[in-house]
């Protein structure tokens, strides 16, 4: 029972909690996922070979008006080959410290035309990551006509028009 609660809490596949400790710096979760047969990226073999593990913290969505992060104990493995190389992870893309949600839930904060400092204060992380994820982001310009019309106008000079020099 208490699994599958965890499991819906996190909202993460395949992912096992291990523990939650609050701190001054707000909530780390430990994770952990079961092992299973990797493909090589180098050579295209399939491998089962556990070379070591790592831990990584990432960045994930405010929990409780806490800052969360989830601290994942990476597997490596080895490839007959030689090669080593980490699991892939279905919530973290490759060479990232932040959750792929934490990263959609700043794109729809941009969309909300929000400034970028708030958008970086509600979802703890700096400004130049949120300036990073709003460069990759595409969006349609608006339709701006071949010519432009300019009227003159004429200001209220009281019905004469004076030297402002003498």
């Amino acid at each position: 029972m208490q699994s599958n609660c965890n499991k819906n809490l996190l909202n993460l596949e395949g992912v096992k909690l291990k523990s939650v400790q609050h701190t001054l710096d707000g909530i780390i979760i430990k994770i952990e996922t079961n092992p299973k047969p990797q493909i090589c990226p180098c050579c295209g073999a399939g491998t089962s070979k556990i070379h070591d593990y790592r831990w990584q913290k990432i960045k994930d969505l405010p929990f409780q008006l806490s800052n969360a992060y989830l601290l994942l104990r990476k597997r490596r493995y080895v490839c007959s080959c030689g090669k080593r190389f980490y699991e892939k992870y279905s919530f973290i893309a490759k060479y990232q410290q932040r959750t792929t949600r934490l990263s959609f839930k700043i794109v729809e904060l941009l969309r909300s035309t929000n400034s970028i400092k708030y958008v970086a204060s509600q979802t703890n992380v700096s400004m130049n990551t949120v300036i990073r994820i709003l460069d990759t982001l595409s969006y349609d310009k608006p339709h701006i006509p071949q010519c432009i019309s300019i009227d003159e106008f004429k200001g209220n000079a009281g019905g004469c028009k004076e030297k402002m020099y003498s």
